[in-house]
């Protein structure tokens, strides 16, 4: 475990790979070739990396006896899994059928859980995405609240130059006492600010369906 933990960025690396190897190889085996059983190999594969990568952040803390960004990555590669991977899967999955399909010129089926939505119905859906997006977030703050604690700048914010202070800078006190957790706050809060734009811009100009054009 000593040369994995030593070379703990190559291996997450490695593990990301394999990752997506084992799940294209899941919906390749399942669907182009058929072979469902087999395809259950691969989704162990899959269930037993996503341990691994944990494994490898928890021995790591344990070696260190420090929480660094390898652990923050983890964990935030974790928190996807369980809270966007589902659906995210289920997209590709009905990607990855329709394309066999229209490969071995099958007819394309039809999937329910994966009809394109518009209008309300998708600007409740965009909602909805946020909702989860915005719970990660405030989950992985209160972690960072535990691990590493409130800097002392807390005590002394400004509603007037809250943003200037935690963006003007290159390294920030605000909010905790680890630059690695502040660094990645501003980061995620900026990219969660552009999907709540995105999300309510569905509700204000919903999507609309596209009309086959007819030949005259």
């Amino acid at each position: 475990m000593d040369f994995v933990l030593e070379n703990k960025w190559l291996f997450l690396i490695l593990a990301e790979v394999i990752f997506w190897f084992s799940t294209l190889s899941f919906l390749l085996v399942r669907y182009w070739f058929n072979l469902k059983k087999l395809s259950v190999a691969f989704f162990v594969l899959f269930l037993t990396n996503d341990l691994w990568i944990a494994t490898m952040g928890y021995f790591d803390y344990l070696r260190t006896g420090v929480f660094s960004a390898y652990q923050i990555i983890i964990l935030i590669v974790i928190a996807y899994a369980f809270i966007y991977g589902k659906s995210d899967f289920q997209k590709l999955d009905a990607f990855i059928q329709r394309k066999v399909a229209k490969w071995r010129g099958l007819p394309v089926p039809e999937l329910r859980s994966t009809k394109p939505l518009y209008g309300m119905e998708h600007a409740k859906q965009e909602r909805r995405n946020f909702y989860k997006h915005l719970i990660a977030f405030i989950v992985v703050q209160c972690l960072f609240v535990v691990m590493f604690g409130l800097s002392d700048a807390v005590t002394n914010i400004k509603i007037d130059t809250l943003f200037a202070e935690w963006y003007d800078q290159k390294q920030t006190e605000l909010f905790y006492k680890s630059d690695t957790a502040n660094n990645i706050t501003r980061i995620w809060a900026i990219i969660l600010a552009i999907d709540l734009v995105i999300s309510l811009s569905y509700t204000v100009t919903p999507k609309k369906e596209k009309k086959a054009e007819h030949a005259v």
